[in-house]
C-alpha cells in the first residue's frame, strides 16, 4: 500500500510539472517553474509560473486553409477582439488593446496584439494561421509591467515549434 501511495504522489507531482506543452499541432517548451492548469477545452492547455507570476493559455485548432491565411488570420483577430471584449463586459473590467496587427510570416499569417485592462492585468496575444493548423499563445499578468510580460512572452514563443 505504501508503494502504491508513493507511485501516486510522483505521478501526480509529474502530471502538475509543465516543462513543455505539447499537441498534435505544436510543442511549446517551458522552464521547470511552470505548473499546469485545468482546462474544460481538450485543444487548449493552461500554465501558471509563480516564479514570474504569469499565466499562459496555448491552444490549437486544425484546419484547411486553402492558401486563405490571410483570410482566416483577419476572422481570428475579430473573433478574439470580440472575446476580450466579452470578457471584459463578464469582469467589469474596461479593456484596452493596441491597434492588433495581421502580418504574413513563411508559413502564413500572424495575428498579434496586446493590452490591460482596470484591474491592472497585462497581455499579450499571439495567433499563427497556417495552411493545416492555428496555434494561438495567450500570456498574462497581474504584477508585471507591459515591457516585462512582452520580454516573458518573446523568451517563450522562442521556444514554440511548429
Amino acid at each position: 500500500m505504501k508503494k502504491v501511495l508513493i507511485c501516486l504522489t510522483a505521478l501526480l507531482s509529474f502530471a502538475a510539472a509543465a516543462d513543455n506543452i505539447e499537441t498534435p499541432a505544436f510543442k511549446l517548451k517551458l522552464g521547470s517553474d511552470w505548473k499546469s492548469e485545468q482546462t474544460t477545452d481538450p485543444e487548449q492547455q493552461s500554465s501558471y509560473s509563480r516564479k514570474l507570476d504569469v499565466g499562459i493559455t496555448a491552444s490549437y485548432m486544425l484546419i484547411d486553409a486553402r492558401g486563405d491565411t490571410e483570410r482566416i488570420a483577419n476572422k481570428l483577430r475579430d473573433f478574439r477582439l470580440a472575446g476580450e471584449e466579452a470578457a471584459g463586459e463578464h469582469y467589469n473590467v474596461t479593456m484596452t488593446i493596441a491597434e492588433p496587427i495581421v502580418l504574413p510570416f513563411s508559413k502564413g499569417h500572424q495575428v498579434a496584439y496586446f493590452g490591460h485592462d482596470s484591474a491592472n492585468r497585462q497581455f499579450r496575444y499571439l495567433g499563427l494561421v497556417m495552411a493545416t493548423k492555428i496555434v494561438s499563445l495567450y500570456a498574462e499578468s497581474r504584477t508585471k509591467s507591459q515591457q516585462e510580460l512582452s520580454d516573458i512572452f518573446d523568451q517563450l514563443i522562442q521556444g514554440l515549434s511548429y
